[in-house]
C-alpha cells in the first residue's frame, strides 16, 4: 500500500509538472510526517546534505566543464575529422563517422547530451552537406550520442557508483565492451540500410598525406582518454582526479595547442557548467532523503517481494527490471530514475545474484535508451534543437536503431561475461 501511495504521488506531481527535484523533496518530507510525525523532520535535513558531499560526486562538474571545454577548444572537430579518416569512404560513411566520432569523444566527456550538443552540431552540417537527409543526420546524430554515458568516463556511472557503493573504476572499464557493441549495432544498421535509402558516399577522400596530417592534429584530443582511464588503471588517480586531470588538459589543449580557446571564454564556460551541475546535483539532494524514507518504510522489501511474487525465474525478473527502467526512461529524467529506482531495484538484483557492476552497466544502458524515445527523450530534443528538424521526423527514423540498442541490451543482461571480463582482467 505504502509503495503504491507514494509512486502514485511521485507519478501525479511529475505529470502536473513539478520539477523532479521539488517533487522527490515534496514526497520525502509528507511521507516522513504521515508516517512518524514530524520529530524524525530534522533527519531529512541531513540526509538533503549528505546526497551531495560523497567524494566521487566531484567528478561531475568537471566531467561536464571536460566536456564544454572541448567543444569550444576546437577538440571536437577534429575528433570528427579523425573518425572521416577512418570510416568515410564507403557508402553511408558519414553516418559511420557520425558512430565512430561519439565513441571518441565518448572517452573524454561523459555526457550523452554533450556529444549531441557539441559534436552534434558538425556532425549533422557535414552530413546535410554531403546530401543526407536533415532527419537521417538528425537521428544518427540523437542514437550515437548514447554511447557517450557508456564508454568511460559517465557521469552516470559517477552517480551509480555513489549510490550503490560500487567502484567507479570497475563501472567505467565493465562499459568498455557494452559501449563498443553499441557502436558495432549502429554501424550495422546503417551498412544495412545504406542502399536502400541511397546514402550517398564520400567524394572528396581525403589522401595518404592529409590523412596523416589530420590523425597527428588530433593526436593530442585523442590521448585524453588514455589520461583518464589510464590514470585509473594504474592507480595513479582516482575517478574524481581524472575529472580534474581531463578539464586541466582540455584548457591546455585548447589554449596552447589548437588555440581556439581564450582565457575570455572560460568564465563563460564555467558559469553554463555551473548551471549543468546545479541541475544535477539538485536532484541527487532531493533524492537522498526520498531513498532514505523509502528503505525507513522497508519499500525496497515490498518490491523484492512482490516481484518475486511473480515469479522466482531470474531472467524472468530481470526482463521486468528493463521494462520498468525503459518504460520510466520515456517519461523521466535518466539520473532520476536511478535515484529513484536503485534503492528499489538493487535488492532484487542481488538476491538474484547479479554483480552490482553488471547491473550498474544494465541500468544506464537502459536509461540511455530512454534518452530517444518519446515523450520524454533529452537527446532528441537536444538534436532536433542543433540539426533545426522536427521532432516527429527523428523519432521515424530512429526506430531501427532502437531495436539494435534493444539487441545489445538483451545481451548484456544475459551474457554477464561481456561485460565483467574487462574488469576481471585488471582485477575488478
Amino acid at each position: 500500500m505504502t509503495v503504491a501511495v507514494i509512486m502514485s504521488a511521485l507519478v501525479l506531481l511529475i505529470l502536473i509538472g513539478t520539477p523532479i527535484g521539488i517533487a522527490l523533496a515534496m514526497l520525502a518530507v509528507g511521507t516522513m510526517w504521515w508516517a512518524v510525525g514530524p520529530d524524525l523532520l530534522p533527519v531529512l535535513i541531513q540526509r538533503f546534505y549528505v546526497g551531495t558531499t560523497s567524494f566521487p560526486l566531484l567528478a561531475i562538474p568537471f566531467f561536464i566543464v571536460a566536456g564544454n571545454l572541448m567543444n569550444t577548444g576546437g577538440m571536437t572537430d577534429r575528433i570528427f575529422r579523425t573518425a572521416l579518416v577512418f570510416v568515410g569512404r564507403v557508402r553511408g560513411g558519414l553516418g559511420h563517422v557520425n558512430v565512430v566520432g561519439s565513441m571518441l569523444f565518448s572517452g573524454m566527456s561523459g555526457s550523452a547530451v554533450a556529444d549531441a550538443a557539441g559534436l552534434g552540431l558538425i556532425e549533422v552540417k557535414a552530413m546535410k552537406d554531403a546530401g543526407y537527409s536533415p532527419r537521417y543526420a538528425a537521428a544518427i546524430t540523437a542514437v550515437s550520442s548514447t554511447i557517450g554515458p557508456i564508454v568511460p568516463p559517465s557521469i552516470p556511472f559517477v552517480i551509480y557508483g555513489s549510490i550503490a557503493n560500487v567502484s567507479v573504476g570497475a563501472l567505467f572499464l565493465a562499459g568498455i565492451m557494452p559501449g563498443l557493441l553499441m557502436g558495432l549495432a549502429m554501424m550495422t544498421v546503417i551498412a544495412l540500410t545504406a542502399r536502400s535509402k541511397n546514402l550517398p558516399r564520400l567524394e572528396n577522400r581525403p589522401g595518404l598525406r592529409e590523412s596523416t596530417m589530420t590523425i597527428l592534429t588530433a593526436l593530442p584530443a585523442l590521448v585524453m582518454p588514455l589520461f583518464i582511464v589510464g590514470g585509473l588503471l594504474l592507480g595513479i588517480v582516482t575517478p574524481t582526479e581524472a575529472a580534474v586531470l581531463a578539464a586541466g588538459y582540455a584548457i591546455i589543449v585548447g589554449v596552447f595547442f589548437y588555440r581556439e580557446l581564450k582565457i575570455s571564454d572560460l568564465p563563460e564556460i564555467f558559469w553554463v557548467s555551473g548551471q549543468q551541475t546545479v541541475q544535477v546535483l539538485f536532484i541527487m539532494a532531493a533524492a537522498a532523503p526520498f531513498s532514505w524514507v523509502l528503505v525507513q518504510q522497508q519499500v525496497p522489501n515490498a518490491v523484492v517481494d512482490a516481484m518475486l511474487g511473480i515469479t522466482e525465474q531470474p531472467w524472468a525478473i530481470l526482463i521486468m527490471i528493463n521494462l520498468i527502467l525503459l518504460i520510466l526512461g520515456m517519461f523521466i529524467e535518466g539520473i532520476a530514475v536511478m535515484i529513484i529506482c536503485m534503492p528499489m531495484l538493487l535488492p532484487v538484483a542481488l538476491q538474484l545474484g547479479v554483480d552490482p557492476v553488471h547491473f550498474g552497466v544494465i541500468v544506464v544502458l537502459n536509461l540511455m535508451i530512454g534518452l530517444i524515445t518519446p515523450p520524454v527523450g533529452l537527446c532528441l530534443y537536444t538534436v532536433a534543437q542543433v540539426a533545426q528538424v522536427d521532432l516527429v521526423e527523428i523519432i521515424k527514423e530512429i526506430w531501427p536503431y532502437l531495436i539494435a540498442l534493444a539487441v545489445v541490451l538483451l545481451l548484456i543482461t544475459f551474457l554477464p561475461g561481456l561485460v565483467m571480463w574487462v574488469p576481471a582482467l585488471f582485477g575488478f
